[in-house]
């Protein structure tokens, strides 16, 4: 089964479970956290300047949470890696997201993600291992540490006001196999799917 198949199906049992628990007064599932006060960037990207996907540098580490990759970074210069179109790498055991290796990865990644419209987004993470992820100048998930395949709840995002914000992303693979995937629910549409690679870009250099 495809993995947008598959998450489609997971939201949907997700949800139907919630339901459930929510007529039985128990508690099944996490209840979602909601983020608002996102700051979209300021002044706005000049379209002309952008280029599809995100822009990543890559480091060779061996380490066990993002507060490792971080002290590592201290110390160490990134490779700029060809840009990632959108977060939609579940590979096993082949290279790490756009790098040319498929074990002891770090990854710090950069850009833009766009808000079209505003309203309530929804968002689901699936990783393996570490990940950190902040839009806006404000931090929405962490699974910080060495892990399987594993997906985050429910995460809701309040935007007030459209347009161009900031994603940062820190990322790492210790070994064997790697996943970095996400997931939205934008304003208009009913089903969870990936991010689409058009609302990503990152700024010419």
């Amino acid at each position: 089964m495809g993995g947008r198949n598959f998450i489609g199906l997971l939201w949907r049992a997700i949800r139907t479970t919630a339901f459930i628990a929510g007529l039985l007064a128990v508690p099944l599932v996490a209840q979602a956290e909601t983020f608002s006060g996102l700051k979209p960037a300021s002044p706005q990207p000049d379209e002309a300047n952008l280029k599809p996907g995100l822009a990543v540098k890559y480091y060779g580490v061996k380490v066990d949470s993002i507060k490792e990759l971080e002290e590592n970074m201290g110390y160490m210069d990134g490779k700029p890696g060809t840009p990632i179109p959108m977060l939609n790498y579940q590979v096993g055991q082949g290279n790490v997201l756009t790098s040319n290796s498929n074990d002891m990865v770090g990854a710090i990644i950069t850009g833009y993600i766009k808000m079209a419209e505003p309203g309530r987004y929804v968002f689901m993470v699936h990783s393996n291992d570490g990940v950190w992820i902040a839009i806006g100048d404000k931090l929405i998930y962490e699974d910080p540490d060495v892990h399987a395949d594993r997906f985050s709840d429910e995460i809701v995002v309040e935007i007030s006001e459209p347009g161009w914000y900031p994603i940062h992303i820190k990322y790492f693979e210790k070994k064997n196999t790697s996943t970095l995937e996400l997931y939205w629910e934008a304003p208009g549409f009913g089903e969870l799917d990936y991010v689409p690679a058009e609302v990503f870009s990152h700024l010419v250099e």
